[in-house]
């Protein structure tokens, strides 16, 4: 789901964020899961205000009572649109990192969030599903998830002379 490109002008390396069909997909996979949400939520909220022990007997009552015939429609609709908004929210939100021989450009939202010099690195590692990045002096200079292969991420670093801690992504490092 992520991608993996070169630089453009052949001095860097692209990854992380969402490819196309990434994009589609998370942003379809989240309208999708709103319309089920305005489909599911009434009838569990019915479920739930039969059950003595459920807190907030009245609200729940309430919101499952709401019969109109744009309401059958509507709260799926306005599901799928706060589904999809959330969607693109996770697909912008995502880190892209272009690996350079000189620097890392952390770009979020398709703008360039920070620069980090390729001086100050001291290591790059796995920890957990995150790629970390770290000072000479130890200080963390990047710690979150990049989309995509986790090899072709650390083949990047790699590729460019970044002092990679720890094999390929297999196993307990991934």
């Amino acid at each position: 789901m992520g991608a993996m490109t070169d630089g453009g002008d052949g001095s860097g390396t692209v990854v992380g964020g969402f490819d196309g069909a990434g994009r589609s997909l998370v942003a379809g996979g989240f309208a999708l899961a709103g319309v089920a949400a305005g489909f599911l939520l009434p009838l569990v909220a019915q479920w739930a205000a039969g059950l003595p022990w459920v807190p907030f007997q009245g609200p729940l009552e309430l919101f499952s009572s709401f019969e109109g015939t744009w309401l059958v429609w509507g709260r799926p609709l306005i599901g799928a649109v706060l589904g999809l908004a959330f969607g693109l929210w996770v697909i912008l939100e995502s880190p892209v990192l272009e690996v350079r021989d000189d620097a890392l450009e952390v770009r979020r939202y398709g703008e360039v969030q920070r620069v980090i010099p390729r001086e100050t690195v001291g290591g790059v590692h796995r920890r957990g599903s995150k790629t970390v990045i770290e000072a000479k002096e130890g200080r963390v200079l990047f710690d979150d998830e990049i989309e995509g292969d986790k090899d072709a991420v650390r083949r990047a670093f790699v590729d460019h002379g970044y002092p990679w801690e720890g094999g390929p992504a297999t196993g307990e490092n991934r």
